[in-house]
């Protein structure tokens, strides 16, 4: 070959070269922007579409499930058979609904809804701690917009949705005070409770409320049905049949309850065993006075009260107990002093020096 049609036969393949390093890549598909979804009749996307998961539990507490066909359509549908104001999808196949933004949640945008629903893949179902969020056009009548400005701000401040739960077995739940309203709604019932000096206020039945300091009388199961319209807030839930919408404010709590030097932490499951294996003792007149005065002198840490009439204390936790594992089921009255909580099944009101 000649040094002319070797030089034009490089210079044709370097052509193609770069003809190839230089040709655009194809621009990748989208998936359409949540503002221009079609979703059911009744609702809309919010202005925020994806919001990070509250720093302290759940955004939406009142009801949720799970699937692994999740779609849109099906969690928007689930929650407004409910009567719930505002759903969520996160990590593909959990759907969440509430009428608040609960545990510190806020209107914070998130870029992290970028996992496709379980039953949809042409669509966003949250993330990892992301909520892609929506809210119900029928609530305006209770001040919601689509951009959950008064969602987020219905509770005053301090107080947060601790979720849906069954009245008491052999009680009321929440036993402090109570009042029944036709023009309920969850403000009026925190306000009251507030008032009356209570950290807990519970709706329940539509237009009942009810105030306490800590659960009562068995209460302390999670129910799913609170999914009755509040008689004086449309576009709000107070509740159901035999079951409460509970919100709580820490801070307004009764000072910590001190006995014989001891100090309440608060109720606390045990596991796997008996959490305090120092020392025990039962008594049909048991109180919390009784407990810590049989623990003290024998040089015990914990004084623990359990099931009403038992007494247990140790130095450390043990069979799996620790502070972390919290419970709600300390509801029982002591057996000798029915002012007072000793504990419940498997569940101690525990103190310590």
């Amino acid at each position: 070959m000649s040094s002319l049609a070797l030089f034009s036969s490089l210079l044709l393949a370097l052509g193609t070269f770069n003809s190839a390093v230089a040709a655009p890549a194809a621009a990748p598909s989208t998936a359409p922007a949540p503002a221009a979804w079609t979703v059911p009749s009744g609702w809309a996307v919010a202005s925020t579409p994806c919001i990070a998961e509250a720093p302290n539990g759940r955004a939406l507490t009142w009801i949720s499930y799970t699937s692994s066909n999740m779609s849109i359509e099906s969690c928007l549908q689930y929650c407004g058979n409910q009567n719930v104001p505002i759903a969520g999808l996160e990590y593909s196949g959990e759907c969440y609904c509430g009428g608040v933004l609960a545990n510190g949640a806020s209107l914070s945008s998130s870029a992290t809804c970028n996992m496709p629903c379980s039953g949809d893949s042409g669509r966003m179902c949250g993330g990892p701690g992301a909520l892609t969020l929506f809210v119900s056009t029928k609530s305006n009548a209770a001040g919601l917009s689509s951009d959950l400005t008064s969602a987020a701000t219905t509770l005053p401040s301090g107080w947060n949705s601790v979720g849906c739960y069954k009245e008491g077995t052999t009680g009321r739940a929440l036993d402090g005070y109570s009042y029944a309203t036709p023009a309920l709604n969850i403000a009026t019932c925190i306000s009251q409770c507030r008032s009356k000096g209570y950290s807990m206020a519970g709706l329940e039945y539509g237009s009942e409320c009810y105030c306490d300091n800590e659960f009562r009388n068995g209460a302390g199961a999670t129910a799913n049905n609170c999914n009755m319209p509040c008689s004086g807030g449309p576009g709000q839930n107070c509740g159901g049949a035999g079951s409460l919408q509970v919100f709580s404010n820490p801070s307004l709590a009764p000072a910590a309850m001190t006995s014989n030097g001891y100090t309440k932490q608060g109720c606390y499951q045990e596991v796997s065993g008996r959490a305090l294996t120092g020392a025990s003792t039962a008594s049909d007149s048991m109180t919390i006075d009784t407990c810590t005065a049989f623990c003290k002198p024998l040089g015990f840490k914990y004084a623990a009260v359990e099931y009403g009439r038992e007494c247990f204390c140790g130095s450390s936790l043990s069979n799996g107990a620790s502070l972390g594992k919290y419970s709600t089921q300390c509801t029982m009255k002591c057996a000798g002093n029915t002012k007072q909580l000793c504990g419940g099944p498997n569940a101690l009101s525990l103190y310590s020096l």
